[in-house]
């Protein structure tokens, strides 16, 4: 199964970027935007994978939920990969604790290094998919809405399935490890 780790984002910040959508998409072509229960913070995308090392990733990332209490998060600013002249991704930039984030993204690699998984060779850039771009044009500042810095609790890691259909990914959690909290199926 096809499968990633994320950090779920609160409704209230999912219905707001769910508007931003909605306002750019009605001003920039030729991108698949992101639906709402799509909306979340990648941590590692882990591809395939076995059903049966879905208990071992839940086992090596465990020490995460004692380690780490729920953190504040911003969001700051839409931005693009790799940048605004040729982008082909839009996305939400995050400010604030983004340090515990990227400490969190370094302990997410070292564990699952004891699996097997390669670590990830680009650095780590904390953000919210909003689309993706099909052809790259430059985006342009009259065309982004202004962004209302909001301020959020990242609090559930969850393991995810991804389900790719021709409406675009479904995505079910698996588990969700709740920082200083306790693990949850499903």
């Amino acid at each position: 199964m096809r499968t990633f780790i994320a950090f779920e984002l609160p409704p209230d910040i999912k219905n707001y970027l769910s508007n931003i959508i909605n306002i750019m998409s009605s001003r920039i072509k030729g991108v698949k935007w992101v639906k709402d229960e799509g909306l979340h913070i990648t941590m590692k995308f882990l591809g395939e994978i076995e059903d049966n090392k879905i208990a071992q990733i839940k086992e090596v990332l465990l020490p995460i939920e004692n380690q780490y209490k729920p953190f504040d998060l911003i969001i700051s600013r839409i931005d693009a990969f790799p940048n605004k002249k040729r982008p082909r991704v839009i996305v939400v930039g995050l400010k604030n604790e983004v340090d515990i984030i990227n400490n969190i993204f370094q302990d997410i690699e070292n564990f699952l290094e004891k699996l097997g998984f390669e670590k990830e060779s680009r650095n780590f850039k904390p953000h919210i998919t909003l689309g993706r771009m099909r052809t790259p044009m430059p985006l342009l500042e009259k065309f982004i809405p202004d962004l209302e810095e909001k301020i959020f609790k990242a609090e559930d890691l969850v393991l995810f399935k991804s389900t790719l259909t021709n409406k675009g990914a479904i995505y079910d959690p698996i588990w969700k490890i709740k920082l200083g909290g306790k693990i949850h199926e499903g």
